[in-house]
């Protein structure tokens, strides 16, 4: 199991690697509608999931260099 602080660590790096002053906007995955009243099994973005290990719709994730 991937630990809390690991992630932490790979949002550091990724904030390490963006210009002075930038913003790193990434968001999730959404759920996809199927049809009518279905849903496809919700997938996480890979990018996403990479940084936060947090496997909910919808959510962004914010990164500065401030």
């Amino acid at each position: 199991m991937i630990t809390q602080k690991e992630y932490q660590a790979r949002r550091r790096e990724l904030a390490s690697r963006l210009p002075a002053d930038a913003i790193a906007v990434i968001p999730a995955a959404s759920e996809i509608l199927r049809n009518g009243d279905s849903h496809y099994r919700f997938r996480q973005d890979s990018d996403f999931y990479y940084l936060t290990g947090f496997n909910e719709p919808d959510a962004l994730l914010l990164i500065s260099t401030n």
